[in-house]
């Protein structure tokens, strides 16, 4: 939509620049209709030969900016049209600044866009074109941030979720290592037990050794003893009388004793010299 308009006021511009000094210089003349052909490079070579002419003018410049934009030489342009901005004419001080809006315009560059658009309204009020191109660059920025905001909250947004998945993320892995460490810490406590269990187990074996080795040395203390108290008793048997190795009478108790004697009373009643005793009743219990 900005062609239109940026090429209309392109061959007004020629036309004017054609009005005002062709009549003076037949080299601008022929420039302008040398670029209307699409002959650019004569275009320069005239406009070149009328600045010879005429010294460095502001017009001139401006139309050597159409002539680069022509060949998308838009540096070239660029500074073209810069140099048309000292113009003392405000038309001419106008198209160059629009130029230079467009340019930005293809570039992106809205808020320069927008300076150049201002400034060219305020040289030229009733230039429609930069009213035009200044509410379409206004538009273009507004979009682009709304973009650059939607596209800025995206970004927070898959920020925010990435820090939330690493944060997710890390307290897994804590939670994998406090349950690693805690299982560790578990058969580190079982291995401890176990060990104790052995330990235990040992000095359990060891006592049990322990008290079967003393027994053993009890039991064998036991044996010597009896064996060097038979080797004693033998020693002393042998030492003895041979009368004094029968054996013994043993005692009788009383009432053996004198059933022993009734029967030999039986046998001889008067073997002692004495009558058979005779049982007399007791008179009084001493």
């Amino acid at each position: 939509m900005a062609g239109v308009p940026k090429f209309t006021l392109t061959l007004l511009a020629a036309g004017w620049l054609a009005t005002a000094l062709a009549a003076k210089n037949s080299d601008i003349e022929r420039g302008i209709a040398a670029y209307e052909a699409g002959e650019h490079e004569d275009a320069l070579a005239a406009y070149e030969t009328a600045e010879e002419w005429l010294g460095e003018r502001a017009e001139l410049h401006y139309n050597r900016g159409l002539v680069y934009l022509a060949q998308d030489n838009k540096e070239e342009a660029r500074k073209a049209f810069e140099r048309g901005t000292e113009a003392d004419d405000a038309q001419v001080r106008a198209s160059a600044e629009y130029e230079i809006g467009n340019i930005d315009f293809d570039n992106s560059a809205w808020d320069a866009a927008i300076e150049r658009y201002t400034n060219c309204l305020k040289a030229n009020p009733e230039h429609r074109a930069a009213k035009w191109n200044l509410e379409l660059a206004l538009l273009r920025k507004k979009q682009e941030e709304e973009e650059q905001e939607e596209q800025d909250q995206e970004d927070q947004e898959n920020q925010d979720q990435d820090q939330e998945d690493q944060d997710q993320e890390n307290q897994d892995e804590e939670k994998q290592d406090e349950e690693k460490q805690d299982e560790e810490k578990q058969d580190e406590e079982k291995q401890d037990e176990e060990k104790q269990d052995e330990e235990k187990q040992d000095e359990e074996k060891q006592d049990e050794e322990k008290q079967d080795e003393e027994k053993q040395d009890e039991e064998k203390s036991d044996e010597q003893q009896q064996d060097e108290q038979q080797q004693d008793e033998q020693q002393q048997d042998e030492q003895q009388p041979q009368d004094e190795q029968q054996p013994q009478p043993q005692p009788m108790d009383k009432a053996d004793l004198d059933k022993a004697l009734e029967q030999l009373d039986e046998q001889d009643r008067f073997l002692l010299g004495r009558p058979p005793a005779v049982m007399v009743p007791v008179e009084k219990d001493w």
